[in-house]
């Protein structure tokens, strides 16, 4: 395996590894999490969707190294807005209630 693969299997799965801690704090608050391939669909039950096709509030997380922060791990909303540093899952809650509300 070629040095560019092993870096990416890598990245790979420190990304999956930060993704199933945030999935455990966020399924602690309420949210209903699935992981994904490249993510983590989080949803929020008692607040609406955007449309017929989204029936509850909801986004796919993505964590990945920031450009603009050293290469350091984020997590993104689908979008690609940055929500807060991998290893602040504090915050990274906190701003994931601020835009999917607080489950009831």
């Amino acid at each position: 395996m070629s040095g560019s693969g092993l870096h990416e299997d890598n990245a790979g799965v420190e990304s999956y590894v930060r993704l199933q801690a945030l999935a455990m704090h966020l399924k602690a608050h309420g949210y209903a999490v699935e992981g994904v391939a490249g993510g983590l669909v989080v949803r929020n039950a008692s607040r609406a969707g955007c449309c017929d096709a989204q029936k509850a509030a909801g986004d796919t997380i993505a964590c990945r190294p920031h450009d603009g922060d050293g290469g350091r791990y984020w997590f993104f909303t689908s979008w690609r807005q940055p929500i807060a540093e991998s290893d602040r899952i504090t915050d990274a809650l906190v701003m994931i209630k601020g835009y999917l509300g607080a489950p009831d």
